[in-house]
């Protein structure tokens, strides 16, 4: 058992040196990035539905109609709709020596409409700001676009590492590499762009109320990646 072990630590001590070479010689280093434009084709706007008043009953009735005229028109258009939150409260008045007197009821929800019609939910807008206020239009890129994008760009980075690979071998008077270690982990996103595409107008009459936006610009972004890693010639 003895002799076992002294001959499988000797083994180990005598390959070690030649080991280590094989990592460390004509080891080269580097990193490669591609990048790709991608056009952010989807909206997600965001619409306020409250109301107010002094009878709860006749507030959660009027506010009820809202919510549902424009949940209503939201869905009658298929658009991803979500609601992100929804309240209902009492309304206070203070005196100046604090005491507290309810003066009313308040009732409101935030709906979220996501589309990549921006024609549809222009005119969404349009049609329930008697309802609803608009909070917020943004634009992004689609998750299918998005990794559509990102395994474009990782096989040109690719391509560019192998191509440099191959050209710093042939420099270096050698004929063939090997890739020792890649990475993939750098995936980087930036705003290119904020004039590249351009919402189109909602239709004529809708545009009177400042609650639909005259224009709006998606813009595109710039999804990139950086292949780094380590080959040996």
């Amino acid at each position: 058992m003895f002799k076992r072990i002294a001959f499988v630590t000797l083994l180990f001590t005598t390959c070690l040196p030649a080991y280590a070479e094989t990592l460390n010689y004509n080891v080269v280093e580097f990193s490669e990035t591609a990048g790709i434009e991608v056009v952010r084709d989807t909206a997600s706007a965001q619409l306020r539905v409250h109301e107010e008043g002094v009878s709860r009953e006749v507030v959660s009735a009027n506010f009820i109609k809202k919510l549902d005229s424009v949940t209503r028109k939201a869905m009658g258009n298929s658009f991803k709709t979500k609601l992100i939150n929804r309240s209902a409260s009492p309304r206070y008045e203070f005196s100046d020596k604090g005491n507290r007197t309810q003066t009313g009821w308040e009732e409101e929800a935030l709906l979220q409409v996501e589309s990549q019609n921006f024609d549809a939910i222009n005119q969404l807008i349009a049609d329930t700001q008697q309802d609803a206020h608009l909070e917020s239009l943004v634009f992004s890129v689609s998750k299918q676009n998005r990794q559509d994008a990102v395994d474009e760009v990782s096989k040109s980075a690719l391509r560019r590492f192998k191509d440099r690979a191959a050209a710093l071998t042939k420099e270096m008077g050698f004929r063939n590499y090997k890739i020792v270690h890649l990475d993939f982990g750098r995936i980087g996103h930036r705003t290119v762009n904020s004039s590249a595409a351009m919402m189109r107008a909602a239709p004529e009459g809708a545009m009177a109320s400042p609650a639909v936006p005259a224009q709006n610009v998606p813009g595109t972004e710039e999804v990139s990646i950086t292949v780094h890693g380590t080959i040996q010639m």
